[in-house]
């Protein structure tokens, strides 16, 4: 269909189609089918409620901090949720005839309440012969019944995540779309300008690549090469104070060094050595890290930093590639101060050891020592503090992506039994992520969130569910694989 006949028969605005030039991929989604639903969310800076995506019925809900009741925020065009006859205002007071427990803001509560029922009730009606979900709602002054077809889906089986069909159907799923979806640069569209594409797209290759596909390796290889001439070509050897943010570098490095350990195509080695380079040049003298080489917040500096420059050296050393052991000493210097003795994981920083967001910064640590194959007591303490705080795997850094990325993995190199049981308990989190076409709507935390914002909720929403899914593959190191050259060259 050309463009003309888009505009006489589909009646689609000049405006939208003009925003779409040069994006050949996005137009293809649009002229094959309908774009996933995507949540209409408000960043989780306040304090007493939190939006989230409604899975499969495309709507978005919104809770409030002590009720029980989900009130329907958004309800996207030609879903289920609007063909069933559920409106924007409703408010849902029982899911399937079960009451749910009161929600709370609470990161220790996890999913508990009306989250976890409806998680729950959408798999069960998916599954079922009248793939039907009913809902009790309030209406203006008047209470009513609510049936919605969902369309069809198997229950996430018993050996979710290793061998369950639908856990396999969504990932692909997820990856099909983000091969769609990718743009001509090779980049994802972040969520904003500047140089968020850069840190997005590392995690959208890492997704791909963890597929396994070698006819998806193009894909890959053009997020590279994007990442390359926008970030990379910063570097000036020798002058760490230039060159891209340290978190560019991190991921950009652990991108590259998972592709060469797939591969054993060495490329683009010299780039993951500038990287890794960079990353060591920052380390300051007290062993703290900042965004660019000057440390902030008072000299006090962000962990964060630190532990996934670990894992980048980590993964780069498995490619050939000389770690600076100063750089490496002076930093876990840092880190050891930085784990927090109530929760057992990595806090903000030494100054606050024992922030309550620690999955991101605890999970990367935990397989940067895995991979490193060093202090395995620190990695397994680690690792167990993430599974007694699963619950707070979404709260990360203001960015619920990272937290669930090196959180699941953290627990999946130290103790895969543990990682099945935990991914197990998120299985109603996956399935509100889920969009009738089998990709991810983003879900955030009930904290800021404002990271993934500026990423793009849409790519790394993705990204996260496909790298959580693939956490159960003995293939990416970050997740447990030991093979070399286990996808093949290109």
């Amino acid at each position: 269909m050309n463009l003309v006949s888009l505009l006489v028969f589909r009646l689609v605005p000049i405006q939208f189609l003009l925003a779409c030039v040069g994006n050949l991929a996005f137009l293809a989604v649009v002229c094959h089918g309908e774009k996933p639903y995507q949540p209409k969310l408000s960043d989780g800076k306040s304090p007493d409620f939190h939006d989230f995506p409604m899975g499969v019925l495309s709507a978005t809900g919104r809770l409030h901090e002590g009720e029980k009741e989900i009130v329907v925020r958004d309800v996207g065009k030609g879903g289920v949720a609007e063909s069933g006859g559920l409106q924007v205002g409703d408010r849902i007071l029982s899911i399937g005839g079960k009451t749910p427990k009161p929600f709370s803001m609470s990161t220790d509560t996890g999913l508990e309440g009306p989250q976890e029922m409806l998680g729950n009730a959408l798999e069960a009606a998916c599954s079922s012969k009248s793939k039907l979900l009913q809902l009790q709602a309030r209406r203006g002054e008047k209470n009513v019944t609510v049936k919605l077809k969902v369309p069809a889906s198997p229950v996430f089986a018993s050996t979710f995540p290793q061998k369950c069909p639908k856990s396999r159907k969504y990932f692909t799923g997820i990856v099909d779309h983000l091969v769609d979806v990718q743009l001509d640069s090779g980049s994802w569209r972040p969520g904003v300008g500047g140089d968020a594409d850069v840190y997005m797209s590392a995690f959208c290759g890492l997704a791909v690549l963890s597929s396994g596909r070698k006819e998806y390796l193009p894909t890959v290889k053009a997020a590279i090469d994007f990442i390359r001439k926008k970030s990379i070509a910063q570097i000036k050897p020798d002058d760490p104070k230039v060159g891209p943010k340290s978190w560019q570098a991190s991921s950009s490095a652990i991108l590259l060094a998972e592709y060469q350990l797939a591969t054993g195509d060495k490329t683009f080695f010299p780039d993951l050595k500038k990287c890794c380079d960079l990353l060591a040049g920052r380390v300051s003298e007290n062993g703290r890290m900042g965004h660019y080489y000057a440390v902030p917040y008072e000299g006090t500096g962000l962990v964060i930093i630190n532990v996934q420059a670990h894992l980048a050296w980590a993964l780069a050393a498995k490619c050939g590639y000389q770690v600076d052991r100063k750089a490496w000493d002076r930093s876990m210097v840092e880190i050891r101060k930085s784990v927090g003795p109530k929760t057992g994981g990595i806090g903000y920083s030494s100054r606050v050891p024992d922030y309550p967001d620690i999955p991101a910064r605890t999970g990367a640590m935990t397989v940067a020592l895995s991979v490193a194959d060093e202090e395995p007591k620190l990695a397994e303490g680690l690792a167990n503090s993430l599974v007694r705080h699963q619950a707070r795997m979404r709260h990360a850094h203001s960015m619920t992506s990272i937290g669930l990325i090196y959180g699941m993995a953290g627990i999946k190199v130290i103790d895969p039994k543990a990682h099945r049981e935990v991914m197990r308990k998120w299985i109603p989190y996956l399935e509100l992520c889920r969009t009738s076409a089998d990709t991810a709507a983003y879900f955030g935390s009930k904290r800021n969130y404002a990271g993934d914002a500026y990423l793009g909720y849409h790519p790394i929403g993705n990204a996260t569910v496909a790298l959580m899914l693939a956490s159960a593959d003995n293939k990416l190191f970050i997740h447990g694989g030991t093979k070399r050259n286990w996808l093949g060259k290109p």
